[in-house]
């Protein structure tokens, strides 16, 4: 019994100083991850931006996208798709009111410690090119970092189907310009069909982009050359 006493102390002092080192741990990390915080500057400074942001915390990823973006998002983009991926939660989203041509918007959030925080977006409104089976417009795509304060990252690779004969697309070249990543294609509820690949670190411009059929028929490509692009491609085109 007395050793069991004499013990108590040293008990107290190791739960005392686990206290002590969660408490530090919690404020590191919220230093960093807090609205404005280092991850927001280093994020604003990434992004050319003279002033911080200051990105809020949210309990999901669609809430974290919408805070940032602003309440009225709701009123001008619909959310047509979401995909988790190594990096966070993509959203895929549509302008409500655009006709006459194609546009799609990707949202990405990440998951912090303290919750959810968006972390990069972009998007793209093509007109007068309806993407339709009619239309010479094979598909459309963009280009765009996913973690912009990365020196150098993964990027994202996205875009919409018109041509309803794609079923497969791929980006060849890599650092020995053998490898091949081939994209998810999705159709949604409301009948979209987007596609999107997640590209490492390893794979730069210049790199080409195939879209083929069932029959594997190469129906479109394009030689992509700017990592911050976007546009549309022409069936069997080849630039």
């Amino acid at each position: 019994m007395l050793n069991v006493v004499r013990r108590m102390p040293r008990y107290a002092l190791v739960t005392g100083m686990l206290f002590v080192v969660l408490i530090l741990a919690y404020s590191t990390i919220y230093v960093i991850e807090k609205p404005g915080g280092i991850a927001d500057w280093r994020l604003s400074k990434a992004m050319g931006l003279t002033e911080t942001l200051r990105i809020p915390l949210e309990r999901t990823s669609e809430e974290a996208i919408r805070q940032f973006r602003g309440s009225s998002i709701e009123e001008t983009y619909k959310i047509i798709y979401q995909k988790p991926v190594h990096e966070g939660v993509l959203q895929f989203s549509k302008q409500r009111l655009f006709q006459g041509g194609t546009d799609l918007k990707v949202d990405m959030a990440r998951k912090s410690w303290l919750g959810w925080k968006w972390a990069s977006g972009g998007g793209y409104a093509i007109g007068g090119t309806k993407m339709d089976a009619s239309s010479d417009s094979a598909l459309s795509y963009m280009m765009m970092p996913i973690r912009l304060e990365k020196p150098r990252g993964t990027f994202l690779l996205f875009g919409e189907i018109g041509d309803t004969s794609i079923t497969h697309i791929v980006v060849k070249g890599d650092e020995t310009g053998a490898r091949e990543y081939e994209a998810e294609i999705v159709k949604t509820d409301e009948g979209y069909v987007v596609w999107y690949i997640v590209l490492p670190a390893s794979v730069s411009v210049p790199f080409e982009l195939q879209a083929y059929t069932d029959q594997n028929d190469l129906r479109a490509t394009l030689m992509i050359t700017n990592e911050r692009e976007n546009g549309s491609i022409g069936r069997s085109s080849i630039h």
